[in-house]
This record gives C-alpha cells, sequence and structure tokens, in this order.
C-alpha cells in the first residue's frame, strides 16, 4: 500500500513538474526555442512522407540570432505562399528541400515566386512552391506524386538536385550527420519508423517541453561528435593516435611519425614568434575602398583543383536515390509534365573555385546526379557561369559579393541570392523555351 501511494504521489509531483516546465516556456517565449516552436507549427506529419506543412498555416518566423526573418503563409494545398492554384492555368512546380521552400525570406521573396508569371511556348505560368526542408530523393518523388495529383494543368516541374540527398561533406560526415538518402534507406528497413515518427512528431507539435527536450538530445548528440573530433584532431596533432571518426577504429601512427609529431606539436602550441607587421602593403587607394574586383579571389580556407575528376572516377548514385530519380522520371511520362532536374550552386566553394578557372570536390555530387538523368534522356539546366554575376555593383554603388547572396552559416539563399536564382533560371528557361 505504501508503495501505491508512493507511486501515486511520485507521478503526481512528475505531472505537476511537467505542466509547470510547459507553462514557464510558453510565458517566457526564449527566442531560440520560439523559433523552432513557429517552425515546427508550420509543419504536419504526412503518412508517405513524414513531414508536410500545415495548411491554411500563417506565421511570422523570426531567427533566434537575426539570420531572417519573413511572413510564412501557406495555402490550402500545404503549399508555400498565399496563393491558390488557378484552374485551367498552366503551372510550373518547384520541388526540393528547405532552400526551394524559402528558409530566409518572406513569401514574396522566395525565388519560386518570383518565377510566378513566366511565359513559356507563349503561356504565362503560376509558380506553385512544393518545395519541403529536410526532404531527400524519395520525400521529393512522394510529394509530386501527391501535390500533381491535385492540379490540372502541370507543364513544367523543376526539381532542384540537392548534394544533401546523397553526398555530404566531410566536415558534416565526421559529426555523424547522414545525407538524406542514406537517413531514408535507413527508415525503409525499419518497419516501425512511421509510426514511432508520427507519435514523436506530435507530441513535440503538441508540448513545448517535449520539443526543448528532442531538441536538447540533438544538440547533445551534435556537441559530442564536435568533441570528440576535436579531441581527436588535437591527439592526431600530437601523434598519439589517429581516430576514424565514422566507426570510432583507432590507427596507432608509426614510432618515428608519433615522435615527429610531438615535437611539432609542442612548438606549434607553446612557441608561436611574434608576427612582424608587414610594412611593404601593395594596398592601393583603389582597391581599399572598392575591395577585389570580380571574380572574388578564393579564401584561403578554401582548397581548390586544377580539374574535374573524371565521371568513370566518381562513385555511382546509391541503390535509394537511382529508383526514386527513375521514379519521378517515370510519374512525368505518365502525367504528361516536363521533368526539368536544376542544380544551383548552393556550396560557395564550388563557386569562388569555379570563377577562378579551379574546381571544388563539393562540385562531384552534380557530376554524378547529372549522368543518371541525361543518360536517360533528361536534360539537366546548371547554373556555374551564371554565378559570375554574383560579384559587382549594385545601382547605388554599392559593392556586392558571392558571401551576400547566402545567409552566414545557413547555406539558404538571402533575399539577393533568391533573386539571382529567379533571374538566372528566367534567363535560362526562356532561352531554351524548354525544348528539352
Amino acid at each position: 500500500m505504501d508503495f501505491a501511494k508512493k507511486s501515486f504521489f511520485g507521478l503526481v509531483f512528475l505531472i505537476l513538474i511537467f505542466l509547470g516546465t510547459e507553462a514557464g516556456l510558453v510565458l517566457l517565449r526564449s527566442p531560440s526555442l520560439q523559433y523552432y516552436r513557429d517552425l515546427k507549427l508550420i509543419h504536419s506529419f504526412h503518412p508517405d512522407y513524414y513531414v508536410a506543412l500545415e495548411p491554411g498555416e500563417s506565421k511570422y518566423v523570426s531567427h533566434f540570432a537575426g539570420k531572417w526573418e519573413g511572413q510564412f503563409s501557406i495555402n490550402s494545398l500545404g503549399l508555400r505562399g498565399k496563393e491558390e492554384p488557378i484552374p485551367g492555368k498552366p503551372k510550373l512546380l518547384c520541388l526540393g528541400d528547405s532552400l526551394v521552400m524559402g528558409f530566409g525570406v518572406g513569401d514574396s521573396d522566395t525565388f519560386c515566386q518570383l518565377l510566378d508569371g513566366i511565359e513559356l511556348k507563349g503561356e504565362a505560368r503560376q509558380a506553385l512552391n512544393l518545395g519541403v526542408d529536410a526532404y531527400g530523393s524519395r520525400g521529393s518523388y512522394y510529394r509530386l506524386k501527391d501535390i500533381s495529383a491535385k492540379l490540372d494543368n502541370v507543364k513544367e516541374v523543376l526539381f532542384f538536385i540537392s548534394p544533401n540527398d546523397f553526398d555530404m561533406p566531410e566536415t558534416l560526415a565526421k559529426k555523424g550527420i547522414l545525407p538524406d538518402d542514406q537517413t531514408d534507406a535507413i527508415r525503409e528497413k525499419d518497419p516501425n519508423y512511421a509510426r514511432n515518427f508520427k507519435l514523436q512528431f506530435i507530441l513535440t507539435r503538441i508540448s513545448y517541453t517535449l520539443q526543448a527536450l528532442k531538441l536538447a538530445y540533438e544538440q547533445i548528440q551534435v556537441t559530442f561528435a564536435v568533441t570528440k573530433l576535436s579531441v581527436c584532431k588535437e591527439l592526431d596533432s600530437a601523434g598519439f593516435y589517429r581516430c576514424r571518426l565514422l566507426d570510432g577504429d583507432q590507427i596507432p601512427p608509426e614510432p618515428k611519425q608519433a615522435s615527429g609529431n610531438l615535437v611539432s606539436y609542442f612548438e606549434s602550441s607553446f612557441f608561436r614568434p611574434v608576427k612582424k607587421p608587414n610594412c611593404d602593403s601593395d594596398i592601393t587607394p583603389t582597391s581599399a575602398v572598392f575591395g577585389a574586383m570580380c571574380p572574388e579571389s578564393v579564401p584561403a580556407h578554401v582548397s581548390c583543383v586544377d580539374s574535374a575528376p573524371s565521371f568513370e572516377t566518381l562513385p555511382v548514385l546509391p541503390d535509394l536515390t537511382q529508383e526514386y530519380y527513375q521514379k519521378m522520371i517515370d510519374l512525368a511520362k505518365e502525367r504528361g509534365f516536363k521533368l526539368v532536374p536544376v542544380i544551383l550552386p548552393i556550396q560557395i566553394e564550388e563557386i569562388y573555385c569555379y570563377n577562378n578557372g579551379k574546381y571544388h570536390p563539393l562540385e562531384n555530387y552534380a557530376t554524378r546526379a547529372s549522368a543518371f538523368f541525361e543518360k536517360r534522356g533528361v536534360k539537366v539546366l546548371r547554373f556555374k557561369k551564371e554565378t559570375g554575376s554574383m560579384c559587382g555593383f549594385d545601382q547605388n554603388g554599392k559593392k556586392f559579393g558571392i558571401l551576400d547572396h547566402y545567409i552566414p552559416e545557413d547555406g539558404h539563399f538571402t533575399k539577393r541570392g533568391n533573386i539571382w536564382a529567379a533571374e538566372s533560371l528566367k534567363a535560362k528557361l526562356k532561352e531554351t523555351d524548354l525544348a528539352l
């Protein structure tokens, strides 16, 4: 009896703590938590592709660090933007992840919205935005299959391929972040995933506290991976051992290498020479006022190579990626619209390198994806040469460059970046008139 009472009072105590925490978070409205809360509430669960946008929802979203803010509206079909599909009017669909959905700007400033009204083959198009964040190839296919069945007169679908679908930069991979398609391949083998995801999605959508706990858990995982990477690099530089962070194995170095590394490690860590000022500066009044002219020089942290690798040396696309790319091609034939894969340069390293006549390996994903579609007769639109216009002066004489097109440490387009993307797309679409 005592145990039952203690259990009952313990349960009541936990419930009170939970309710108190919930009320406190609601009243506190922490900017960082509120940002993620607003994002959560504009999303909904979908049984086929897990995450969709909540029909009819509208919120003013403000990034907690001030990186972006804007109105985020969703129409009755769950598409970003207030505009509803116009019956009978030819439609151009934008399909992809958060870049397409338009993280970073308000409704009217996404590049898909800026394409609205474009004339192709003599007819104006209504542009509709199917983008949802965190989609891989699987999610994009099911999103397209779902929404295109609810629309009439779909003429073209611009499918924006993301490098995160099947590839991942080394720095992110070492933190344990998997490409979306690799994550989906794991999920497809788990018969309980959809049920478990639905449960946690609904609960974290209802409760501030549960969402905060989920965010905290995810942040701990990332922090642990980053800390492990930092410690591993430090020990590696000292010559103690090298870590394979992807599988946890350790490789002991050769003794001579360890000794040499240890000496250089102590020299570089504790005996750094004082830097002398450079009195022979070659800065001229012109460069001091206006900065470097286009193309912008390659930053020190970006390593370019002289030329692109041959396609034969690159790994083939993952099986899941190939499966859903092919399903998109088949769906386009079945429903009578033109599928147009698009590759926008969203990794600044490849832009810097290309504009200086070099190549960056991060661009390998574009070569791999393009080869798949073009071998099947589907033309891919790429926008490498158009990146030259990312550097220059505006009408007021103010200098702008590559970084002005991207939200810092975020990877999404700014308002200027969306304008650049829309103008580049309009020019290429009109140039080819989609005779692809």
